[in-house]
């Protein structure tokens, strides 16, 4: 059987889809602190990144690791919101992509790599094949240290929405402080606290500054009362794997880069004279 006519067969005749993508590697052992990897091929490679750029993306081989785990950060996002189906067509749109063009080009070479299920054209309510949920979950376990990595598909992360969906205000703050828990190692976080008097949050930086690194407040946002407040508060949550980029946006840019941005992203799927 040739390599073409081996592709052609589904994935899920191929592989177990409920395991990460690439599980069939196998390690050689170790060799001066580098372990080689062999596909099925007999073909060696240096990590399961490389191998799925490589191998299966039909990527050019990049020297710098760096630059490969850019771009498949960057395909992790939109896999994730893809998956999550919190975060809407028109918002993923926006904060991911820019515009629309970008998006649907993006979306149609996902499904020409047959990450996402069989559509005519590229549809923004695509849904992730068996393939891609598997490639999901393997880019997710293999992001660098340094790529702040967060627990897809927080058990504690709930979608709320209008007043009859909302818990009252212990239920609120059972599931915020689960929540809360679940982010205290990402570096950029939002959280609640008391502005001169008044129910807030803030996004904090931990680490920042080239010589002292402090923990910084880097943008707040004042409410009416606990329940507005709350409930912005889970609309970001919903959002956590956001964080990352909206933090590094307020640090760079600064407290209104970040507020046009989220007013941009809380309106973009409202229609026009729509309920």
């Amino acid at each position: 059987m040739s390599a073409r006519d081996w592709d052609e067969i589904p994935y899920t005749d191929r592989f177990n889809p409920n395991l990460p993508w690439g599980y069939w590697l196998v390690a050689q052992g170790e060799l001066d602190g580098w372990p080689p990897l062999t596909d099925h091929t007999g073909q060696s490679w240096s990590s399961v990144r490389e191998y799925f750029w490589v191998s299966r993306l039909g990527m050019a081989p990049i020297p710098r690791d760096e630059t490969r785990n850019q771009e498949l950060e960057f395909m992790l996002a939109t896999l994730v919101s893809l998956d999550r189906r919190v975060i809407h067509t028109e918002e993923r749109a926006l904060d991911l992509f820019g515009s629309w063009d970008r998006s649907r080009h993006y979306l149609s070479w996902l499904a020409g790599q047959r990450l996402l299920m069989p559509q005519p054209e590229a549809d923004p309510h695509a849904e992730l094949s068996p393939e891609g949920r598997a490639v999901l979950v393997t880019l997710a376990s293999t992001r660098s240290p340094d790529a702040a990595p967060l627990a897809i598909g927080l058990p504690t992360l709930k979608s709320f929405h209008g007043h009859a969906d909302t818990p009252d205000q212990d239920e609120r703050n059972r599931l915020i402080a689960a929540q809360e828990r679940a982010t205290l190692h990402l570096q950029y976080r939002f959280g609640r606290k008391d502005i001169a008097g008044q129910p807030a949050i803030v996004l904090a930086g931990v680490g920042l500054g080239p010589n002292i690194p402090l923990t910084r407040v880097l943008w707040s946002i004042t409410f009416a009362d606990d329940y507005a407040r709350d409930r912005m508060l889970f609309w970001l949550h919903e959002r956590v794997d956001r964080w990352p980029d909206w933090g590094e946006l307020a640090y760079r840019d600064g407290a209104r880069a970040l507020s046009e941005l989220l007013m941009q992203l809380a309106f973009a799927d409202r229609k026009i004279g729509g309920n």
